[in-house]
């Protein structure tokens, strides 16, 4: 009964061996994979950080050519100071008027380079 055993572990292991064997390609295939999808994820969020980027570029632009340059500074006092009511309300929409805010100086430094 032992040689039984003994040769049904022998094809058991033989088995695995096969089937390590097997999937061996697939599991480098597998790592590849898992790096392809790495990187990939690294450049969809570089390109969401440059969509945004050029989302922001536009809509300076866009404000650029809804304002005469002689608005400007009227328009950035008045968002200003709403932002400063919306500050003392405690508001949470503060921090959106002052991302519009930053986004108008940083277009007012483009259009006057020095």
């Amino acid at each position: 009964m032992l040689h039984g055993d003994d040769e049904l572990e022998r094809r058991i292991q033989q088995e695995l061996a096969r089937k390590r064997w097997e999937e061996s390609p697939l599991r480098a295939r597998l790592r590849e994979l898992e790096l392809e999808v790495f990187h990939l994820r690294q450049q969809l969020g570089y390109l969401k950080k440059e969509n945004q980027e050029l989302r922001d570029q536009l809509q300076a632009l866009l404000v650029g050519q809804a304002f005469p340059k002689e608005a400007w500074a009227e328009v950035k006092g008045t968002l200003e100071e709403a932002w400063l009511e919306l500050v003392l309300m405690a508001s949470p929409r503060a921090e959106a008027l002052s991302g519009i805010i930053r986004r108008l100086e940083r277009f007012l430094l483009d259009q006057n380079p020095r």
